[in-house]
């Protein structure tokens, strides 16, 4: 069987919001956090689901790739929240509206928990400070 290119399989995983805003020369809107943050929930969401379709159609042969395909694309998440600077508290309750807690929560949850068993500290506290955000009791 052929092996499988995941560099080629992470360009599956890329093409995201980022592309479509840049496509349709609507770039400027990637600065602002409201965008930014949305997309990281929900390419969180959007990872795990095309992970279970490329497990279930490539089996063993994406097994093979899947950690690396995994550290590229959350890298590209934790991306957008390092370029979002300071989120004021309107845009926080506006995330919370659109999104609600839940899916927040488990966002940061699972890129918290990913880097945490990686023992990649530095983008922990970049997660965190939005953990803090959200879901400070």
């Amino acid at each position: 069987m052929k092996k499988l290119d995941s560099k080629g399989l992470f360009d599956i995983f890329s093409q995201g919001d980022e592309a479509i805003y840049k496509e349709h020369g609507a770039q400027d809107v990637l600065d602002n956090s409201f965008i930014l943050f949305g997309m990281v929930i929900r390419g969180v969401e959007n990872y795990y689901i095309i992970d279970r379709i490329y497990t279930y159609k490539m089996g063993k042969d994406y097994n093979s790739v899947r950690d690396s395909i995994k550290m590229k694309y959350f890298n590209g998440l934790v991306y957008y929240l390092e370029r979002i600077d300071v989120l004021q508290s309107d845009t926080v309750i506006e995330l919370i509206d659109e999104f609600d807690y839940q899916p927040i929560k488990y966002a940061l949850e699972e890129l918290l928990d990913f880097y945490e068993e990686k023992e990649m500290y530095e983008k922990c506290a970049i997660i965190f400070k939005f953990f803090d955000i959200f879901l400070k009791k």
